[in-house]
């Protein structure tokens, strides 16, 4: 006769208050616009990161070959346009034509200038202004300007060659310096990612949250993508004209501050710590307890004579 299998001991109110309660880590989901949306990464490898980082820089490319392509290039063509016959650099200084300087070609976003003897106050009209002195160069907009000298000596311009140039490389230019930006805004992320680690690990610490090089990096970049995605949407809104130049730059600054509070907030949505403390009262015997015990078990006790022999 089979012996009866005995039922699991119930489980008591005092065990089931006592049991640790264990919180999952956050499940992996779309964009990050959360605390714990961002703090799921950390969870997760670095593909779906970098796969996330990929979408945000063609999207903040997209926005700046907007820009680009619909106000700047405009305005580069027909300063390409009217270029002289014959001008350039000479011993550093500006050699041009004086029946042909002043404006360029401008628009609201961009204008160029041309006034080698400094003579004219042309104001700040544009987003920005570029205007080519005698011996340097000044590039001007709402937050100031800066003077740079020219970077070569010598260079020729001559219209029946640098026309056909601008023309044939003007499409590639304009792509490349929207993935220039866009690469390197996802560089720049990776950086503050590795920089922001330490103040994420010492809030996980405090938090009493899971920690790690590697998961805190990729939480503390991660944090960056919603601030990415607030820069994208400014770049856009400015290059649709829904937002002044002043506006951009505003929110340029916040996203920078959305960037760091994501970083400073997501760490306490990460699961917390696991401790293995070790029980007190089964701890196991010291070595010399242990020697103690082989040697009584060796030595046989001293048994006492007998008194009637």
């Amino acid at each position: 006769m089979e012996p009866e299998e005995s039922a699991p001991p119930a489980e008591t109110p005092e065990a089931r208050e006592c049991a640790p309660v264990v919180e999952n880590a956050p499940a992996p989901s779309g964009f990050p616009f959360s605390f714990s949306s961002v703090a799921s990464f950390a969870a997760t490898g670095w593909g779906r990161l970098l796969l996330w980082q990929a979408v945000l820089a063609i999207a903040l490319g997209g926005s700046v070959m907007l820009v680009l392509g619909q106000y700047w290039a405009p305005v580069l063509d027909a300063a390409v346009a009217q270029l002289p016959e014959q001008a350039g650099l000479h011993e550093g200084q500006l050699n041009w034509p004086a029946d042909q300087t002043g404006v360029l070609a401008e628009n609201g976003y961009l204008r160029i200038i041309i006034d080698p003897n400094s003579q004219q106050q042309h104001g700040q009209l544009a987003d920005l202004q570029i205007e080519f002195r005698r011996d340097s160069w000044v590039l001007s907009s709402v937050l100031g300007y800066l003077d740079f000298p020219y970077a070569v000596d010598e260079f020729r311009i001559n219209r029946e060659t640098h026309i056909p140039w601008w023309g044939s490389r003007r499409p590639f230019l304009l792509l490349g310096a929207s993935v220039v930006v866009g690469v390197s805004y996802c560089l720049l992320t990776l950086l503050f990612g590795f920089i922001g680690v330490w103040p994420a690990k010492t809030v996980a610490f405090f938090a009493d949250r899971e920690g790690g090089l590697s998961k805190l990096w990729r939480l503390t970049t991660a944090a960056w993508l919603p601030a990415g995605a607030l820069l994208t949407m400014s770049c856009l809104c400015y290059a649709l004209q829904f937002l002044p130049l002043m506006g951009l730059l505003i929110l340029i600054l916040l996203h920078l501050m959305v960037g760091w509070v994501f970083l400073f907030f997501a760490p306490f949505f990460l699961p917390p710590a696991v401790h293995t403390a070790e029980n007190p009262f089964d701890h196991e015997d010291s070595p010399e307890e242990d020697l103690e015990a082989e040697e009584s078990e060796e030595s046989p006790p001293d048994r006492p004579g007998n008194p009637f022999s």
